[in-house]
């Protein structure tokens, strides 16, 4: 995995470690420096960009392809993760040897995970199986909500940051769908 300088376009280090493909990296927003990333190596890697060597977490997240991650905005251990196996794994860093919850519901692979940045304990979930799932992480194991009237593969799922109640998803490079609870 590489780290860019966009004003130099060229990377500024390099992070080795994965053994397959990189599907997802993204920046802690609490801890600066930290970065997590998944692959096809099924592995969830959390690296220190401040400190010399590999990652310094290094977790077998998911019996298949691991194809997203997020962090939660409001708990600098806890990340979300997404598989090509359909299910969404919850991990407490500070006891990374077993998920701390497993979210069952989707079909197919877990295209992306996004955290709520309005809740500590809301999670959403996109698959190719043509469904969103909002999750309540603390409450339990079945969806809040499930949102399945998609025609095509859901690559992305994100919250609306000015408006609580609006989550958009991406289903290719060209279309995008906004789901709105007119309540809020």
């Amino acid at each position: 995995m590489r780290l860019w300088d966009p004003v130099r376009s060229e990377a500024v280090s390099v992070l080795t470690g994965h053994e397959q493909i990189v599907y997802s990296s993204v920046w802690s927003p609490r801890i600066p420096g930290c970065i997590a990333s998944t692959s096809g190596d099924r592995s969830l890697r959390v690296w220190d960009i401040k400190s010399p060597g590999g990652a310094k977490i290094s977790i077998a997240a998911h019996d298949s392809e691991v194809l997203s991650c997020d962090w939660c905005k409001y708990d600098s251990c806890v990340l979300a993760t997404g598989g090509v196996d359909g299910l969404v794994r919850l991990w407490d860093l500070r006891n990374p040897k077993e998920a701390v919850r497993q979210l069952t519901g989707h079909e197919n692979a877990v295209r992306r995970v996004k955290f709520s940045p309005f809740s500590a304990s809301v999670l959403a979930s996109c698959s190719y199986d043509f469904s969103v799932r909002l999750w309540d992480v603390k409450v339990g194991d079945t969806p809040l909500e499930t949102v399945s009237n998609h025609s095509e593969f859901i690559y992305g799922v994100d919250f609306n940051l000015h408006n609580p109640g609006q989550v958009g998803t991406r289903l290719n490079a060209f279309a995008g769908h906004i789901n709105t609870d007119e309540t809020s």
